[in-house]
């Protein structure tokens, strides 16, 4: 019985300490050093994105499936985590075989077995700048 007082004179202590507390009326959210801390949160913010993204495209290469001399011309998927891809490199087109962990050459073609043309297809590169120059040319 003793155990029993003592547990709810301490559960009933926060709500005795919390009356105890003086009323601090609720500062506005919009105040100068609010409003200051929150925008150079952002910019901290977009500043690491911006960061990583350069960093991204000088290490990974991330220029799309282009990459100097050598450009992936085809690919099927065979598996649920292996595919079949024809390589461009340079004047020779090569059959590889992609899988976890692991690449090998299928089989590298004296002549081309697909004919570099000109895409029918438009790059997003291609579809982004002809939107730019209308809504420039609009403006």
């Amino acid at each position: 019985m003793r155990a029993l007082g003592l547990l709810l004179l301490l559960l009933a202590l926060p709500a005795i300490a919390q009356d105890a507390a003086p009323v601090v009326a609720p500062s506005s959210l919009f105040t100068g050093d609010y409003l200051l801390q929150v925008i150079g949160s952002f910019v901290v913010v977009i500043l690491l994105l911006v960061g990583v993204l350069i960093l991204l495209r000088r290490f990974n290469g991330v220029s799309g499936q282009m990459s100097g001399n050598m450009r992936v011309i085809s690919s099927v998927g065979v598996g649920q985590r292996e595919r079949v891809v024809l390589l461009q490199v340079g004047d020779q087109q090569m059959l590889v075989g992609v899988g976890p962990g692991n690449v090998r050459k299928i089989h590298a073609f004296d002549e081309p077995v697909v004919e570099q043309t000109a895409s029918s297809t438009p790059t997003f590169s291609e579809v982004w700048k002809a939107a730019l120059g209308k809504t420039e040319a609009s403006s």
